[in-house]
Formats: structure tokens, C-alpha cells, sequence
């Protein structure tokens, strides 16, 4: 009965914004029948996380939640007040079969996978859920966790709505989030082409294409050996090889990848297919950049305006970088303009365009992320010291590409270039077919989709651009427009030109499609053995899911849990630690705290609770081990378990409470 509850629940607040997003859809935008229902769906579903993020700063979890959903509704209900117009429903069931069947398939997926940070968007997911909106570093609470936490949102929301465990609510989130783009890119194809073809065609460039660093596999093993030599590898890189050349043959070492391990070489540090998106930002950014290329050519109403605004902020907190990338492509597009001889018959639309893009800035640089870190790291007096990323860049000279896994390949160097451009993969070769289709939409005034295209000088940028810290790997998404443009336009273009040319035309662009798709495909074959295997996550284990599922938000707000495992407790009980200055690195002090397990000198830092496990425990000398089982200490839940199934050793998770020892 609790379960059903909890599910009519969930579908009411769905309803909502659904039906909210589709009455929106219908009222603001020029679209086709059989586009209503999932692009309305879509539009409720990103307008709906925006607006409880801005409904967080002044009321509480979970109010702020259906707040945002009802007020996406009245948006809607507004919208076909006037005139009094017939709504149609435009529902397509195999669109929605194909949705529910995308989503089933990549949360399957992600319940069987660890990787990409979930030791950062667990802790983040669960401090959320809790109330801490905007985000805080988990692990030092007087940091500002200036992260493009949109998909973040949505999955504490599952959690909280939804009486959800943390991990449980980022799988489903992430799985309809990698869906709903994957649909998305099939209308759009379909609108260009008008052939279901190509629609999935396309859909399927766009899921697996990506770097094709295997291509080096083809080469001998004497020039792979020299080029080991002009590489080094970082990272995650660094510990499954000593050299590119040992790593080609070997398994991609990280932790969380399922029963079978990945391929190295049918990864990239640049470009990675889109099925490998089990991030903090998934689909996010990629499902409103193909929303606003649904919509934003076909404004109905004046509203149609503030709709698109919304969404270019909602951006901002999708994806700051791709957020900087329309903007700066949107200026390259009215200079374009400014500077044609040729004008669109609509000459005033640019200014209308700049008038959205500065609203959704505004809204932006206000609205918490990381575009709000920026602004206060650069104007903000000591703003810069409680921000956890320092998003400040350096010129680099020569130019270079970085690769999260090879670091920086400089173009001055032809071996390294040569790795570069495998790394992004043959995807690009439509490039000057997308730039002449840009100048096709400047002229006839399709301004977002030639704004988008422009995103794709993004990529200058990046081979001049650099940052410090836990940044470096970002300087390749400054190249995302680009890969974006391409993955989204490969079909349609080649499916329109190719038309016209010799068959040998159309075999090439065959060829350069297989060899951009064949990593993704590998990786996805790899990924679906995970299905069988569901973990909860590299650090968490099924006596943590027990303590979850009991106490969760259950302790004193605020208060701080010292916790062996850092990412543990906030994940578990969606309360804080003090332990780090970033994911990375433990502070001295708290190397103090853990070694001494001394309950009065953890109260002394701060902490109220401490959570550990049978290991810590054994690892404590017996004079330890009796100050923590002191007159001051509460022992509130303990979960009992096994360790390791081959032998049944037995295993615990423990919470105390140290406020009493002062």
C-alpha cells in the first residue's frame, strides 16, 4: 500500500508538469501533430526542474518541488486562455514506446554501472534532497559547490517525491535523461529529411559516435611505440598502462565499470559517445539545445519569448559551457548579420534574440551554478576562497587539445596531432557541410540554429584555453558545440547532398559513419553485461542501503558526520562532512580526526555524529575502541552483515552520537 502511494504521488507531480509542458508547447510554438506531446513533455520537464531551483532559495523542499510543477501548469492553462484555441493531444505511441524502452534500457544500465563521479553526485543528490538548494560541497560545508546540477535536481526530486534512495533516483533520472534527447534528435532529423530513415539513422550517429582512437590499432606496432613516446598518459589513463602502446591492448582500469571492463582503446579522452554519459550532466544540455531547436523558429505567441529565455537559463545549470557557447555563437550570428548584404526579411529578430539571451544571463548569473561562482570569484570580495572550482583560464601557447586521458596534445607536434585528431574522431569531416547549412539559416533567419552552429568556433578556444586544478580535463567541452552540431547534422546533411552526387559520395559518408560509431557500439555491448550485476556503488553497500532506507534525513540539520569513507555518510544519511578540500585530497586535519578516533576531539572539530565499519573498527586499538564505547557516546542504529560472501566474515555499519563529549 506505501508503494502505491508513493507512486500515485510520483505520477500526480509527473502530471503536472507533463501536461503543463504540453499545454505550453501547444499554445506557444508552431509544431507539427505529432510533435506535441513529447516535445511539450520535454519542455514541462526542464522548465519545471528550473523553476524549483529558483523556488528552493525562498521556500522548502518538498513544497518548492510541486510549486514548480503547479506553476508550470497554470503557465500552460495560460498560454491557450486566449484566444480560446482547440489543444490537440498529437500523441505518437511508438514514440513513447521507444521513450519508455530508451530509459528502461540505460537505468538498467546505470544500476549495473559505478563510473563518472558518483562519489561526487551521490553525496550532492542526497545533500539536496535533504534541502541544501543551491548545493554546498559535501565535503566541506563552507564551500559553494558551484556545479552544473540540473540532472542533480531532477534525481533529488525522484528522491524525495518518490521515497527514493540516492542511487536508485540517479539511475532513473539519468536513464530519461539519455533518453528523451535520443527521441528528440529522431524529430529533428525526421523534420529535416522527412524519412524515418534517417531519423534513425541519425538518433543512432548521435548515441555512438565519438573519438576513434582504436584506428591506432591498424597502424605498426613499431609507429604506435614512437608515438607512446610524444604521449603521457594522465589520469585514470595513468593507472591502467604505462604507455599508450601497453594501454591499447589493455583494459580502461576505473573503478564502478561492471563485470567485464572496457576497452582503452575504444574510449576517447576528447570525444566520448553519448551512451557512455553516465554523469552529472548526462543528456541535460543536449536535451535542451534540441528543444530549443524544435522551438525556437516557431514562436506562435508573444510568451513563446520567456518560454526560450527559460530554457537558455535552464542551460546555465546544465551545462555552463555549452550555456557560454550558444551565447558567444548567438554573437557571432548578429555580427554575421550586421556585416551581410543579404538581410532576412525579418531584420528585427537578432535584437529580440539579444533581448532573450540577456534575460536568461541575467537569470543565470543569479540562479546559483557555476556561471554564479564566476561572477563572484571576480567580484566578490573573498568570494573566491568559499567557491570549491576556480574557474579562471589561461592562454596556452602553442595550441593544444587536452585529452582526459593522453593530457595536452600539442598541434605543434604532428605526432600528438595526429593522436588529437583520432581522439575526436571522423564525425568532424561534415563540417563544411554544416557551416555552408549555418549560412543557409543566417540568411533565412533561423537564428538559434545558426547561433548553435556557431558554437562550433568553440572549438578555437579550446586549443588556447586552459584551467587549473580540477578543471583541466574541461577545456574539451569548450569543443562540444562542435561534436554536437556534427553528431545531430551527419545524417541529414549527407542524406541531403549525397542525394545529388555519385555513389561514391554516399559510401564514403558510410564509411566515416561506421568508423565514428564503432567505439560507441563496442562500449554499449560492453555496457549491457552490467544490466546482469546491479550494484549500488563503489562505496556503498547493501548494509548502507538498510541504514538509508531507515534514517535518512533522519539525524539534526546541519550538523556534520565524520565518516572513515567521506562520501559515504552524506550519501547515507544527507548530512555533511568536513573532511576535504576537494574530492580528491584529504585535509590534515581530519587524517588527525580518523587516526586519533577520539570522540572528544571529533566533537572539539565540530562533528555531532561518526559513522564507520567493521574495518575501521579493527583497524582502532583496544584503548580506542573503549573511548568510543564511552559514557558521552551514543551508539544510535547499528546494520549487521557479511563482508565478503566467499567467507561470511562479518561486517557492521555503526552510528554514534559524540555531541554529549565535550
Amino acid at each position: 500500500m506505501d508503494s502505491l502511494l508513493e507512486g500515485l504521488v510520483l505520477a500526480s507531480w509527473v502530471f503536472l508538469w507533463g501536461a503543463g509542458g504540453w499545454l505550453l508547447a501547444e499554445g506557444l510554438f508552431r509544431l507539427r501533430r505529432g510533435e506535441v506531446a513529447i516535445v511539450g513533455f520535454s519542455f514541462g520537464l526542464v522548465l519545471q526542474v528550473w523553476l524549483a531551483n529558483l523556488v528552493s532559495h525562498v521556500v522548502d523542499i518538498p513544497l518548492s518541488f510541486w510549486l514548480s510543477a503547479v506553476i508550470v501548469l497554470l503557465a500552460g492553462i495560460a498560454a491557450n486562455i486566449r484566444p480560446v484555441r482547440h489543444v490537440r493531444l498529437g500523441l505518437r505511441p511508438v514514440q513513447w514506446i521507444v521513450l519508455a524502452a530508451l530509459t528502461l534500457l540505460f537505468t538498467s544500465i546505470g544500476r549495473g554501472l559505478g563510473i563518472f563521479d558518483d562519489y561526487q553526485n551521490l553525496p550532492t543528490v542526497s545533500l539536496m534532497a535533504a534541502g541544501d538548494v543551491p548545493p554546498h560541497f559535501a565535503l566541506d560545508p563552507a564551500l559553494r559547490f558551484g556545479y552544473h546540477y540540473l540532472l542533480l535536481l531532477f534525481a533529488a526530486e525522484l528522491m524525495r517525491l518518490g521515497d527514493m534512495l540516492p542511487w536508485s533516483a540517479l539511475d532513473l533520472a539519468r536513464g530519461l535523461m539519455l533518453a528523451l534527447p535520443l527521441v528528440l534528435a529522431g524529430l529533428w532529423a525526421y523534420r529535416l529529411t522527412r524519412r524515418p530513415l534517417a531519423a534513425v539513422l541519425g538518433t543512432c550517429v548521435l548515441a555512438f559516435a565519438g573519438g576513434a582512437r582504436w584506428l591506432l590499432l591498424l597502424l605498426p606496432p613499431s609507429w604506435v611505440s614512437h608515438l607512446s613516446q610524444e604521449v603521457t598518459l594522465i589520469g585514470s589513463a595513468a593507472t591502467s598502462a604505462p604507455s599508450l602502446a601497453e594501454a591499447m591492448v589493455s583494459t580502461w582500469k576505473i573503478d564502478g565499470a561492471g563485470p567485464i571492463p572496457f576497452p582503452f582503446a575504444f574510449y576517447s579522452g576528447v570525444n566520448q559517445p553519448y551512451i557512455m554519459g553516465y554523469t552529472g550532466i548526462a543528456g541535460t544540455s543536449i536535451l535542451i539545445l534540441v528543444l530549443l531547436l524544435l522551438t525556437a523558429q516557431r514562436w506562435k505567441r508573444g510568451g513563446a519569448a520567456f518560454a526560450t529565455a527559460a530554457l537558455l537559463a535552464a542551460l546555465s545549470i546544465a551545462n555552463e559551457i555549452a550555456f557560454l557557447l550558444v551565447g558567444m555563437g548567438l554573437m557571432i550570428s548578429v555580427l554575421a548579420w550586421f556585416v551581410s548584404d543579404r538581410k532576412p526579411a525579418e531584420e528585427r529578430r537578432p535584437l529580440t534574440w539579444l533581448a532573450v539571451g540577456a534575460a536568461a544571463l541575467a537569470a543565470s548569473v543569479l540562479q546559483g551554478g557555476m556561471l554564479t561562482e564566476m561572477l563572484l570569484a571576480r567580484f566578490g570580495r573573498g568570494a573566491a576562497a568559499t567557491s570549491y572550482f576556480d574557474p579562471s583560464p589561461n592562454l596556452v601557447w602553442p595550441p593544444a587539445i587536452v585529452s582526459a586521458h593522453l593530457g595536452s596534445l600539442s598541434l605543434a607536434n604532428p605526432w600528438q596531432l595526429i593522436t588529437a585528431m583520432l581522439e575526436i574522431g571522423p564525425v568532424i569531416l561534415v563540417s563544411p557541410l554544416v557551416l555552408a547549412w549555418g549560412r543557409r539559416c543566417l540568411r533565412s533567419g533561423r537564428w538559434f540554429e545558426a547561433s548553435l552552429i556557431a558554437t562550433s568556433a568553440g572549438a578555437l578556444a579550446a586549443v588556447f584555453v586552459s584551467f587549473k586544478g580540477p578543471l583541466f580535463t574541461a577545456a574539451p567541452r569548450l569543443m562540444s558545440g562542435w561534436f554536437l552540431v556534427c553528431g545531430l547534422y551527419f545524417v541529414p546533411l549527407f542524406w541531403y547532398w549525397t542525394g545529388r552526387l555519385r555513389e561514391f559520395a554516399r559510401i564514403g559518408a558510410l564509411v566515416a559513419g561506421s568508423i565514428s560509431c564503432l567505439g560507441g557500439v563496442i562500449l554499449f555491448g560492453v555496457q549491457l553485461v552490467a544490466i546482469q550485476r546491479p550494484v549500488y556503488s563503489t562505496f556503498i553497500s547493501q548494509m548502507d542501503a538498510k541504514m538509508a532506507e531507515e534514517h535518512w534525513n533522519q539525524l539534526e540539520p546541519a550538523q556534520l558526520v565524520f565518516d572513515p569513507l567521506v562520501f559515504r555518510a552524506p550519501t547515507v544519511f544527507g548530512r555533511p562532512t568536513r573532511s576535504s578540500p576537494t574530492w580528491y585530497t584529504r585535509s590534515e586535519e581530519w587524517e588527525k580526526l580518523r587516526d586519533a578516533a577520539d570522540p572528544y576531539k571529533l566533537r572539539g572539530a565540530g562533528f555531532a555524529y561518526m559513522y564507520f565499519d567493521s574495518d575501521y573498527w579493527e583497524q582502532l586499538s583496544r584503548v580506542q575502541q573503549t573511548a568510543l564505547e564511552s559514557p558521552c557516546v551514543k551508539q544510535l542504529w547499528q546494520v549487521d552483515g557479511i563482508h565478503s560472501e566467499a567467507d561470511y566474515t562479518k561486517d557492521f555499519r555503526r552510528l554514534l552520537d559524540v555531541r554529549a563529549c565535550r
